[in-house]
């Protein structure tokens, strides 16, 4: 149904799926940091996001993925400490909007605001 499988909903679906692989690509990074010749990994989402955005093509957001890029740096304990920080903000950030999205919905279907 167009309603529930919306443009918006399925941009914080796929925004969810980074945020998820995110976290297992940070932990991964932390569990060898003291992996000898271990070079970090990261997630490469919002930049592709906004290339597709600044393209216009609105439509095409909603089909953006994660992907992921080996980096030449080292792993530096803190740093993934304050990604991991940071992808638990955003997960917060989503979950709230989803969340709003569907109490939206519910409104609309319901005409009930409780």
């Amino acid at each position: 149904m167009k309603l529930i499988d919306s443009d918006h909903s399925k941009l914080l679906g796929r925004a969810m799926d980074a945020m998820t692989l995110r976290q297992r690509i940070t932990a991964a990074n932390v569990a060898n940091a003291d992996t000898p010749g271990y070079r970090r990994h990261q997630v490469n989402f919002e930049d592709e996001l906004r290339r597709v955005q600044d393209s216009g093509n609105s439509r095409a957001m909603r089909d953006v993925t994660a992907s992921i890029e080996e980096t030449d740096q080292p792993v530096v304990l803190e740093d993934e400490l304050m990604e991991m920080a940071d992808t638990q903000i955003r997960v917060h950030m989503l979950t709230r909007s989803l969340r709003h999205h569907f109490d939206l919905m519910r409104i609309g279907v319901t005409g009930n605001n409780r």
